[in-house]
């Protein structure tokens, strides 16, 4: 498998495993940040040219779901303890100085 389609299945299973408040492209910049960390200046220049609200992760609205998603993301946390962001383990820092604008809904993270 090459890794354009490696990098896409990987983009939609973050997507899949984090629901729908996760847009494709973030979901891209995350991965691509997670695999292949020596493309982080690409990041930055998409980000740049594809502003999305302030860098850094950001606690979605939760309020805003219905209960079928409410219960997925329990689930999820009980399993796992983390969420599917989380579990990529990429630097806060990094996600903000790459200029990503990413949400999440996992326990805040210690830093």
């Amino acid at each position: 498998m090459a890794i354009g389609p490696l990098r896409q299945l990987r983009t939609r299973r973050l997507m899949a495993q984090h629901g729908p408040t996760l847009p494709y492209d973030t979901a891209w910049a995350l991965i691509t940040l997670h695999t292949a960390p020596d493309e982080t200046d690409l990041v930055r220049a998409w980000a740049h040219e594809n502003p999305s609200g302030p860098p850094g992760i950001h606690h979605d609205q939760a309020h805003d779901l219905d209960d079928a998603e409410h219960a997925r993301r329990h689930r999820w946390l009980r399993r796992h303890g983390r969420s599917p962001i989380q579990l990529l383990h990429l630097d806060t820092d990094l996600i903000e100085t790459a200029g990503i604008h990413v949400p999440d809904w996992g326990p805040p993270a210690s830093r």
